[in-house]
C-alpha cells in the first residue's frame, strides 16, 4: 500500500491495476493471491516508454477509460488513530468492473463468477453499514466484456447471478450446475404453503420444497447453533426439507454437497 500510494503521489499518470487493485478493494481472490507478500510486486499502470519492470513493480499499460478509474485512499497503520493526526494516503486505482476485466487472464472461470457474483450482490444494511447498492450491476460488467480476454469474460457473466453472499456459495452453485441439477434460487425468501414469508436459505428449489444451507465456521457458535436449529424447525413447519451442508461437502469439486442435493430433489421427484 506504501509503494503504491507513492508512486501515484509521484506519478499523476500511475494506476494501481490487476491483482493489487482487487487486493485493496477487497475482492474475494484465491488464497494464494488474497494478501500482500514479501517479493510480491505491485501492478502499476504507465503510460508506454515511462517505467520499466523490476522486482518492485510489474508494469502494465493499460488503455483506460475515465469510468475505469476510481480515486481512493487508506490511512497509514503508523498513523496516530485520532481523527486530527491521521496520516491519509491518496490512491489511483481502477474501477471494480475493470479490475474484474483485467483478472480475466489470472484467475479460473469459477473464481471470475465468484467476484462477479461478489460485485453484484445485494448488500444487507443489517451487516454493511453505509452501502446499500451493489458494487456493480450485470450491465456494468457487460461493458467490460472487450478486448483480449472478451469471450473468457463473457462466458464468466454468463454464469454469473445476483444473490451468492460468498465465494463458498458461488462454488457450490456451479457444481449444482455442473452435475446437472436444477437451478437453485439464491438467497431469498422461502415461501410456506401458508404463504407465508420465512428466511432467506441460500439456496432453494421452491417446485421441489427444498432448501440448502452451507453452514461454515461460524455456524459452531453455540448462539449459532440455536439459531440453526430454529431455522431448521421453521423449515420443517413450512412443510420443506432442509438439507444442511459443511465443510467436508465443499471439497472435491463439491462431490459432497451434489450427491446431498441430488439425493433430496430425486426423493422430491425430480427426474434428471
Amino acid at each position: 500500500m506504501d509503494i503504491a500510494s507513492a508512486l501515484c503521489r509521484s506519478d499523476p499518470d500511475a494506476v494501481v491495476v490487476g491483482v493489487s487493485s482487487a487486493r485493496i478493494q477487497a475482492l474475494p481472490l484465491p488464497l494464494r493471491l488474497e494478501k500482500w507478500s514479501e517479493g510480491t510486486p505491485v501492478h502499476i499502470s504507465f503510460p508506454p516508454g515511462r517505467r520499466t519492470t523490476d522486482d518492485v513493480i510489474s508494469r502494465h499499460a493499460l488503455v483506460l477509460a475515465p469510468g475505469d478509474l476510481r480515486a481512493a485512499s487508506f490511512v497509514h497503520p503508523a498513523s496516530d488513530a485520532s481523527n486530527s493526526n491521521r496520516l491519509v494516503l491518496p490512491l489511483r486505482l481502477t474501477s471494480r468492473a475493470r479490475t474484474w476485466r483485467d483478472l480475466a487472464r489470472a484467475l479460473s472461470h469459477a473464481r471470475l463468477v465468484a467476484i462477479g457474483d461478489h460485485l453484484v450482490r445485494r448488500p444487507r444494511p443489517d451487516f454493511e453499514f453505509g452501502r446499500s447498492e451493489p458494487w456493480c450491476s450485470l450491465e456494468d460488467l457487460a461493458l467490460q466484456c472487450t478486448g483480449r480476454h472478451a469471450q473468457i469474460l463473457r462466458a464468466a457473466l454468463q454464469d454469473v447471478r445476483v444473490g451468492a453472499d460468498s465465494p463458498r456459495e458461488t462454488m457450490l452453485r456451479l457444481a449444482f450446475a455442473e452435475a446437472g441439477l436444477p437451478e437453485p434460487e439464491i438467497n431469498v425468501p422461502l415461501v410456506g404453503s401458508d404463504g407465508r414469508a420465512r428466511h432467506t436459505p441460500d439456496f432453494q428449489w421452491p417446485a421441489h420444497r427444498i432448501a440448502a444451507e452451507y453452514d461454515g465456521k461460524g455456524h459452531s457458535e453455540p448462539d449459532q447453533v440455536k439459531r440453526d436449529i430454529a431455522r431448521a424447525r421453521r423449515v420443517r413447519d413450512a412443510g420443506w426439507t432442509e438439507v444442511r451442508l459443511f465443510a467436508a461437502d465443499a471439497e472435491n469439486d463439491c462431490a459432497g454437497a451434489v450427491d446431498q442435493v441430488r439425493r433430496e430433489l430425486r426423493s422430491k421427484g425430480w427426474v434428471p
